[in-house]
């Protein structure tokens, strides 16, 4: 006899009962996660605060911010790229937290070319003109006028990074500087001026291509070879570049690079960190970070294509070593553009980008509205996942384990290259 069927029953019976212990079933499953979108919902609702943006920032979501950065001593601003507000919003927290150093998601060498720039009086045409796209996301005019303004309150920059995939032709330059031997000297000029000039040919086509990706590996063991003899300075550097080269390639072959990536910007801050503290140990000083969202969470990144920990791990690793607080903020726009390119000569629009882009903050987005800001305290809500009262996906507790408070920008507009 088939299974749920009666002597009695009609034709067609079965299937209908079939169907309908389905749809009971379903409707159970779906029940606690529906339970459990209700709790966030209830928590996001409860604990968001209103951020009035502008030249002065505002509001109660703005105080309790304030609040929290001088009670840390690292202030950690994880953000999607190519926003023009996030860099103001920086720049107000560096006054409140008054950092000593800015970590920047850029390698050691942007981070000295940008230390002297701002030094200078308008925004760095000229260099890049030369040298286009070289200062990475700097290359806006509002990210580099943060720097100028941290500069001011004179911020060390601290680059983690790998060599700048557009740097090759400033690389080589700065080589060619160093080096002590005339025929590493005069190759090192040759190969800058090559460089350089194939940069500049790039740019002007309007093509997304940099020399660094170009290079052979025939390249790099002429440049090992040709600086053999140099000093210690010199060759450091030659290794750092090698290094930020295959980690290129594996990304470009799909072969891996994030990994060694990752672990080449925590030796990074280990170095300085260790360099800082002295042979007394003394306390770290306040540092601002500002990374890309997937770098800067405690515990696991938020990238979703492994299991990675990254600097922000790191931090409050750092952080809490010297009985010292690290404070996360995870800062996102709703809707609005973002810039695609680093390059005012590139053929390529700002991207428009909607909430539905980012499915781990949709409930958060969903919550928040405009149009001032929105400040939503991420805390009681991890609070209630590592007590058990909330399930929530991968994506969500990521971003909740991973950070303190979520600033939400109702619409963003794009950076702008100069």
């Amino acid at each position: 006899m088939p299974l749920f069927s009666s002597p009695n029953a009609p034709a067609g019976a079965p299937r209908f009962l079939a169907v309908w212990l389905l749809v009971l079933l379903a409707s159970l499953l779906a029940g606690p996660a529906r339970a459990q979108d209700s709790t966030l919902t209830r928590l996001i609702r409860q604990h968001q605060l209103p951020l009035v943006a502008g030249p002065q920032f505002s509001g109660a979501g703005w105080d309790k911010l304030q609040s929290s950065i001088q009670q840390s001593q690292f202030v950690l601003v994880g953000e999607a790229h190519g926003t023009a507000q996030i860099p103001a919003f920086t720049a107000a927290v560096a006054q409140v937290l008054k950092p000593a150093v800015f970590v920047a998601e850029i390698d050691p060498y942007v981070a000295q070319d940008l230390t002297a720039l701002a030094a200078q009086p308008g925004l760095p045409t000229a260099y890049s003109q030369r040298y286009p796209q070289a200062l990475c996301f700097y290359n806006w005019a509002e990210e580099f006028e943060l720097i100028r303004t941290l500069r001011a309150q004179r911020v060390q920059v601290l680059g983690l990074d790998q060599v700048f995939i557009a740097m090759a032709g400033r690389f080589y330059a700065l080589l060619a500087e160093q080096a002590k031997g005339k025929p590493a000297r005069a190759y090192l000029h040759q190969q800058a001026a090559k460089y350089a000039a194939q940069g500049q040919a790039f740019e002007r086509a309007g093509k997304d291509q940099f020399s660094m990706a170009e290079q052979r590996p025939s390249a790099l063991d002429s440049l090992v070879n040709i600086t053999r003899q140099e000093g210690p300075a010199v060759r450091q550097m030659v290794q750092y570049y090698a290094a930020s080269y295959a980690i290129y390639q594996s990304q470009i072959k799909g072969t891996g690079g994030h990994q060694e990536r990752l672990n080449l910007m925590r030796r990074n801050l280990l170095r300085y960190a260790r360099g800082a503290q002295g042979p007394t140990g003394q306390p770290l000083p306040k540092m601002l970070f500002k990374f890309g969202a997937n770098h800067l969470a405690r515990g696991l990144s938020l990238a979703s294509f492994g299991e990675f920990y990254d600097v922000g791990n790191l931090a409050q690793d750092l952080a809490e070593a010297q009985d010292q607080k690290s404070l996360h903020l995870l800062v996102m726009g709703k809707q609005g553009t973002a810039a695609s390119s680093l390059s005012p000569r590139s053929p390529k629009k700002p991207r428009a980008y909607t909430a539905a882009e980012e499915p781990s903050l949709k409930l958060f987005f969903d919550q928040t509205t405009g149009p001032a800001w929105n400040v939503v305290d991420l805390r009681p809500a991890r609070h209630a996942l590592t007590a058990g009262k909330l399930v929530v996906g991968q994506a969500v507790q990521r971003v909740l384990l991973g950070y303190d408070y979520l600033v939400v920008i109702p619409e963003t507009t794009a950076s702008h290259p100069y």
